[in-house]
């Protein structure tokens, strides 16, 4: 049947009905005329507004993790809905919409005599394409004009779509209450069906064991005053309500009326489910939500047309993040293990966790504080910044080693030491030792190993400060840094994210890669999943070589060497298992402690605090005062013991094998050259803590006999030099020692001493 037939006739029957003059001729108003005479009906279909559907947030693994949206609503398949369901809200609101051509003309004739008489709309009598065009086309608005663009507007959908298709956008979209937008969120929120991370089988099946009559019965009653007839706040209401869809269904013979009974007596639910929706109450999530409204990188646009995206208002999107929870699950059980179940520490103090993946950058867990609530969203993890203690002493290697100090250099790292301050009361800086240690003097390699403090400040005069910061920020620490003189005891505040980062090139071999969240994004479009975003390592993501692999192995030998036999010892496991790196770091009066390090698998700061403010972690059992080699050396240790479980043990790529200490280097020119060997000379590591002469050892084949002499660099650091082949360096003249002395109250060598420690290997 034509449109235009359908109204004309829509007109007659308004016009038997015995209304006023006036209706009619609003029936036949230019409005209507316009809408039937066009003449255009293939050519300028109804618009249905848009309607948003929840975003979903996945894991790595494809799994459903969170979802967020305005309106609660996930779209599915008119075919996979219970013939119970489609039934019994037909039965109540459209019994005749397989045969009627969008408009009821019997029930709008009735609605609109009803209406007339109560002076505006006191009855519906709208079909479901009715409803479906006053819900996404026209506004809200309630006059008997607007009722008949509705019927006008229904007719010309009804010759665009067919029933089907219309009834499936009606299934989906009409609001159940309990901010449940279509069948499928309202079998979630009412009946706990859980339906996310299914195929389309298992979520028929599930549908089809979940809702039966009373179930279809009680969502149909629900459509017309979903607030009233909700059964968890109205239940005698609900129970009447749903009594007389079973008696509808009953009088249509979809069943007996002692079925309608027996029906009835079925349990109404008394509490809202959110099973199947994951809450978006999660540090990670968080982050994950934050990059996407803050970064146009991955949705373009404004900040109101991306909260939009997230909220699903303009279709919804789909978020694939990198987001591992097995490994979370492993941080939350070490937290817990070593916290709570083994030493029993209140949460007053707790633990945040950042660890990322060395070989692309991807974060894979994430542990912003104790928990997520109302009260604490605040994400440590990536906003909390705590001083890092002595775990910022790995920068300061790095930079010594990048300006030709090797590890095997001694520093007087003998406490108390005195430094020249301005900013200080009296001209001087006065730091101690751990534990007001004496201290020694030592290969760089042992005071890290000791964490001097004495030493490595002097280590950071030598390499220089503001040398120091740079290296910082290229390995992937963000925040503000000032070359105060403290600067490598780690008074500069920073977050366990940017800690894992840094360290994270250290495992790449010196290679500097953005900590990344976002997999992809798809957005559904005309009912597909358009990719919209692929994460790739170019422009932001793009890798950059900050150090050399030299450097990187250097440093990587002295960290593993922490693990094994220095402070960081409790975050070891068996020998003999994974590689592992790390440093140790705790603040003044105990109030941080950290413990940074990282295999060739994973890169991962644990930082240990109060949450909300500095508060001395004095008194703990069964430590006493807390360092980064106690709690949170433990807590990593667990997490990667756990991490690493199935693993294949791997070596560093870029230090394999570790550089051994004690043996000869062969010449450029041999084929089998060891690591940085200078043409013309070997080095052999002074290991000795007594003066040894080079030309009494058995030299191999091959190589030429060596002098050796003590070459003082600054700061009273001191370095054994073994030439080979040529004389020890001319001892300077007295006016050029002079000069000499002078240059060490300099923060940074000069020129001519870094030619010369670069010079040797």
């Amino acid at each position: 049947m034509r449109p235009f037939t359908v109204l004309f006739r829509l007109a007659i029957t308004l016009a038997l009905t015995g209304l006023v003059v006036g209706m009619i001729t609003v029936l036949t108003g230019p409005q209507l005329k316009e809408i039937a005479t066009s003449g255009e009906w293939s050519h300028s279909p109804v618009a249905l507004a848009s309607t948003g559907t929840r975003s979903l947030i996945y894991d790595q693994n494809g799994e459903l993790m969170a979802t967020f949206f305005d309106e609660n609503r996930s779209p599915i398949l008119l075919e996979l809905i219970p013939q119970e369901v489609r039934d019994a809200i037909l039965a109540i609101e459209d019994a005749n919409f397989y045969s009627h051509q969008g408009v009821d003309l019997k029930a709008t004739a009735r609605a609109l005599i009803e209406n007339v008489d109560a002076g505006g709309i006191s009855q519906g009598g709208s079909t479901i394409t009715q409803q479906l065009i006053k819900n996404l086309v026209l506004t809200p608005e309630q006059t008997v004009e607007r009722k008949v663009q509705e019927a006008a507007l229904a007719v010309r959908l009804e010759d665009q779509l067919t029933k089907d298709e219309i009834y499936e956008i009606y299934l989906n979209t009409v609001y159940f209450g309990g901010s449940a937008y279509g069948i499928k969120a309202a079998a979630e929120v009412y009946f706990g069906l859980d339906l996310a991370n299914k195929n389309p089988a298992e979520i028929q099946a599930t549908l089809d064991e979940g809702l039966g009559w009373p179930e279809a019965a009680l969502l149909a009653s629900l459509i017309r005053n979903p607030s009233v007839n909700d059964p968890t706040v109205n239940p005698q209401v609900a129970t009447y309500q749903r009594r007389i869809v079973l008696d509808r269904l009953a009088e249509l013979g979809y069943f007996s009326p002692a079925e309608a009974e027996e029906y009835s007596q079925t349990p109404l639910p008394s509490e809202r489910f959110q099973p199947t929706l994951p809450s978006a109450d999660d540090f990670f999530v968080a982050e994950v939500r934050r990059s996407l409204l803050e970064d146009p990188t991955f949705l373009g646009g404004g900040i109101q047309s991306r909260t939009e995206d997230l909220l699903g208002i303009n279709g919804g999107i789909r978020v694939f993040t990198t987001f591992n929870p097995v490994t979370q699950q492993m941080a939350i059980e070490a937290r817990d293990e070593v916290l709570r179940d083994k030493w029993g520490v209140d949460p007053f103090f707790t633990v945040s966790i950042a660890a990322m993946d060395p070989d692309n950058g991807a974060v894979r867990a994430m542990i912003g504080g104790e928990s997520f609530d109302s009260e604490s969203q605040f994400n440590l993890a990536t906003q909390g910044r705590r001083q890092p203690g002595s775990s910022f002493k790995t920068f300061v290697l790095v930079t010594a080693l990048q300006r030709g100090i090797q590890t095997n250099d001694k520093v007087n790292g003998e406490g108390p030491c005195e430094f020249p301050e301005d900013t200080e009361p009296d001209g001087i800086y006065e730091a101690n030792n751990f534990a007001n240690d004496d201290g020694e003097i030592a290969e760089i390699k042992d005071l890290l190993l000791s964490s001097s403090n004495c030493g490595f400040l002097k280590l950071g005069q030598l390499a220089g400060l503001n040398n120091i910061i740079s290296t910082a920020r290229l390995m992937g620490i963000d925040s503000e840094m000032d070359p105060v003189i403290s600067l490598p005891l780690g008074v500069e505040e920073v977050s366990p994210m940017e800690m894992a980062n840094a360290y994270d090139t250290l495992a790449s071999g010196g290679i500097k890669r953005e900590p990344y969240f976002i997999e992809r994004i798809e957005r559904l479009e005309n009912d597909e999943w358009i990719s919209i975003y692929e994460h790739s390592e170019d422009d932001r993501y793009l890798p950059q070589r900050i150090l050399t692999e030299s450097v990187s192995c250097w440093a990587t030998d002295a960290l593993w060497a922490n693990v094994r036999q220095g402070t960081g010892v409790r975050a070891g496991w068996p020998m003999g298992s994974q590689p592992a790196a790390g440093k140790t770091g705790t603040t003044e009066n105990f109030e941080d402690a950290w413990f940074v390090g990282y295999t060739p698998y994973l890169s991962t700061a644990v930082w240990m605090g109060n949450p909300n403010e500095k508060i001395s972690m004095r008194g703990i059992y069964p430590y006493g005062n807390v360092t980064g080699g106690s709690f949170p050396a433990e807590v990593w240790g667990a997490f990667n013991e756990k991490y690493h479980a199935n693993l294949p043990i791997r070596t560093f790529p870029y230090c394999n094998p570790f550089p051994q200490r004690g043996e000869y280097l062969r010449t450029a020119d041999d084929p089998e050259a060891g690591t940085n060997p200078c043409p013309g000379q070997i080095t052999l590591d002074y290991l000795s803590d007594e003066e040894i002469d080079a030309c009494e050892d058995e030299i191999p084949e091959g190589f030429e006999e060596c002098d050796y002499e003590y070459d003082y660099l600054d700061i009273d650091a001191v370095r054994v030099t073994i030439y080979c082949g040529d004389p020890p360096p001319e001892e300077p003249e007295e006016s050029e020692q002079e000069e000499v002395e002078e240059s060490e109250d300099d923060s940074e060598p000069q020129d001519d001493q870094t030619e010369e420690t670069t010079e040797v290997t």
